[in-house]
């Protein structure tokens, strides 16, 4: 019981620290940071302590039951709760405590500090709660928190519309889960999330009602995940101060990808839920990716990437691949969230790029081992490491999966230092650095996949076939031609129109997703130069 009690505390230790900052004047909104910043780093520390209970003795609940067993209302914790809840909580405290800093002096800090305790409160009990009624109810709460920090700045033009699409789309995601709630509660019962194998048993019986339960809540994770077609809410938000933008893109994204993990027993058993997912989200990563590319602003490039990355998540959650989309969105959540807060320094890292001398045309042999190296050490490094450290992931399609993108992240990030280091000090520490970072990447796979495994048991099992996974990767590698065609003759003119293109859908407006007619020709006079990533082709 005293556990049960350790976990109530973690989920509404922020909330009691918004309803303190609530009550303290203007004149004291720095007391008021300091106040939310501590209240949720004690709730970090709290989680903390709740994940080695919950991996040494399982499971941890604080509910009120019927007499039948299944919950009422109540929170639980497993292997999957806890960790999102490090997640969640421990981003929330880094983000405000930055947050203090970036809005010194600003009268919304108060406001501020009151909708980010909502907000983590809110999504701790999400991902905690007990019963699908509890998890739509939180669901709703993080996102009316989420539209009150985009409108922190609402004088702004492109702060209330930034609120109203993500209110629009929003909208639409909520209606189509609490449409599937209703529905599921009316014909199963109120679902515990703790048991659900049950009622899925009783919901293959019912194919008609599973069809559209399982579709609604796949509407929902596209909407809430910013994944095609409700994808254009997210990079209207930009106009959101940065630590609000590190919440968004690290922690209210992922709540798509949270939501199919946790009814994966009525997601998975249906193939028409499935494939739905898996095509939103390979289409949704293979256009964040090509958006991003042709982004000249860094929370531009960086919304599009996220937008990508949520996209790579539902897909695996389509292919049943639970333990992957976990990993994925705790990995991504901790990475975006750095990069948001540090995107000052990227934005100094740019111009200082932008104004060194150009990079020297090497020839086409120095290219082709710099191409054949970053291809080949990463590779090497990862199979070794799991030869050794993971020998399971020969059969795990999660850990093949997840060592298939660390390889292309580490091909791609070896082939731009090797760009910039072309020499035999620059090749050593390429392969350095592959050696050693992939045991520990490998290690973490293996002990996080074995760690979630408890929780995964009941996941429902994806109809999807992993060979569509060979179309999404010629199309993410048919992308290098954005990156890289200006520098081949023969690519020249394909890369103008593709750029074009990508850079045409990328825009948030009422007709950006159609190319203006002019667009082509403005492609044709632009210099090479002046497109982004090309500036070792000038």
């Amino acid at each position: 019981m005293l556990v049960g009690y350790l976990l109530v505390a973690v989920v509404v230790l922020p909330a009691l620290c918004a309803a303190v900052v609530a009550t303290i004047g203007h004149r004291h909104a720095e007391t008021g940071g300091r106040i939310a910043i501590g209240g949720t780093g004690v709730s970090f520390l709290l989680a903390t302590a709740l994940a080695g209970v919950v991996w040494l003795d399982g499971p941890v609940s604080a509910v009120v039951e019927r007499s039948d067993g299944r919950a009422v209302v109540g929170l639980t914790a497993d292997q999957v709760g806890v960790l999102l809840l490090l997640l969640i909580t421990g981003v929330s405290v880094v983000t405000q405590a930055f947050a203090r800093r970036y809005l010194r002096g600003d009268p919304r800090a108060r406001r501020f500090f009151l909708a980010t305790g909502l907000l983590t409160a809110a999504s701790s009990a999400m991902v905690t709660s007990a019963t699908l009624i509890g998890l739509a109810v939180m669901w709703t709460l993080a996102g009316v928190a989420l539209c009150v920090l985009l409108g922190l700045y609402s004088p702004l033009p492109a702060a209330r519309d930034g609120v109203r699409r993500t209110a629009r789309a929003f909208l639409i995601g909520d209606t189509a889960l609490w449409t599937a709630v209703i529905l599921a509660t009316v014909r199963w019962g109120t679902l515990d999330l703790r048991q659900l194998s049950a009622p899925t048993e009783a919901a293959l019986t019912d194919p008609a009602t599973l069809l559209v339960v399982s579709c609604l809540l796949v509407v929902a994770a596209l909407a809430r995940s910013a994944q095609l077609p409700l994808q254009r809410w997210l990079p209207a938000t930009l106009a959101a101060p940065t630590p609000v933008s590190a919440l968004l893109h690290a922690g209210v994204v992922n709540a798509g990808g949270v939501l199919l993990v946790r009814t994966s027993p009525i997601f998975g058993a249906s193939p028409a839920a499935t494939h739905l997912a898996f095509v939103a989200g390979a289409a949704t990563a293979v256009y964040g990716t090509a958006v991003m590319l042709t982004k000249p602003d860094v929370k531009g490039a960086l919304a599009h990437s996220t937008m990508g990355q949520m996209g790579f998540m539902i897909m695996t959650c389509g292919l049943g691949w639970y333990a992957a989309a976990v990993f994925h969105l705790v990995a991504h959540g901790m990475y975006k969230a750095t990069l948001f807060l540090g995107s000052g320094s990227a934005v100094h890292e740019q111009v200082r790029d932008r104004t060194a001398p150009p990079v020297p045309d090497r020839g086409g042999r120095a290219i082709g081992l710099a191409a054949a190296i970053a291809a080949a050490a990463p590779a090497a490094a990862l199979v070794g490491s799991a030869m050794v450290l993971h020998p399971a992931a020969g059969g795990s399609p999660d850990a093949q999966l997840l060592l298939t993108f660390a390889w292309a992240s580490g091909a791609w990030a070896t082939w731009g230092w090797l760009r910039r280091h072309p020499g035999p000090r620059g090749i050593g520490v390429a392969i350095g650095a592959a050696l050693l970072l992939a045991p520990l990447y490998v290690g973490l796979v293996a002990g996080i996949t074995s760690f979630l495994a408890p929780a995964l048991t009941g996941a429902g099992h994806a109809a999807v076939s992993p060979w569509l996974l060979v179309v999404v990767l010629a199309a993410m590698l048919g992308l290098t031609v954005i990156r890289f065609g200006a520098a081949h003759p023969r690519l020249r003119e394909l890369h103008r129109t593709v750029y074009v293109l990508a850079l045409s859908a990328g825009r948030v407006g009422g007709r950006s997703a159609r190319p203006h007619p002019a667009a082509a020709v403005t492609a044709r006079l632009l210099p090479i130069r002046l497109l982004p990533g090309l500036r070792g082709t000038r």
